[in-house]
């Protein structure tokens, strides 16, 4: 089974660049800070996308994602022609959910990106996974 993770933090800095926290001034031997966000993981072998909501928020969103490419010039949007159902998701606090996904069959690195929305304060939040297909 191939699962791959990455967490996007809440916070972010100018030009959407993830916020990951900062030294917490240990000697290196201490366990991390825990951190929270958006979790995506995704199974290549049932091609399923596990969302996980590790953030203290209500959050919503739908079924679109961005699917892009890494190129010698940075990440190409390769799936801008599909379509999606146009639907409002609910994912609450420590909530988990799955969600089927096309995956290219050319071999590369690439990334599926997805939108989520805090509905108190409308602020967006960006998580993505990345992926090799060999």
């Amino acid at each position: 089974m191939h699962r791959l993770a990455l967490v996007l933090m809440l916070g972010t800095l100018p030009f959407g660049v993830p916020s990951c926290g900062g030294d917490d001034g240990g000697d290196g031997g201490a366990d991390p800070p825990e951190r929270r966000g958006v979790i995506l993981s995704l199974d290549r072998d049932t091609r399923e996308l596990t969302i996980e909501n590790t953030t203290g928020k209500r959050l919503e969103y739908g079924v679109a994602y961005k699917l892009e490419r890494r190129t010698a010039t940075g990440w190409r949007w390769i799936n801008r022609d599909s379509a999606f159902i146009l639907i409002l998701k609910v994912l609450e606090p420590g909530g988990r959910e799955r969600e089927k996904i096309t995956l290219p069959h050319e071999s590369g690195r690439y990334r599926i990106v997805k939108s989520f929305t805090d509905p108190e304060t409308r602020r967006e939040i960006l998580a993505t996974v990345e992926f090799d297909v060999p």
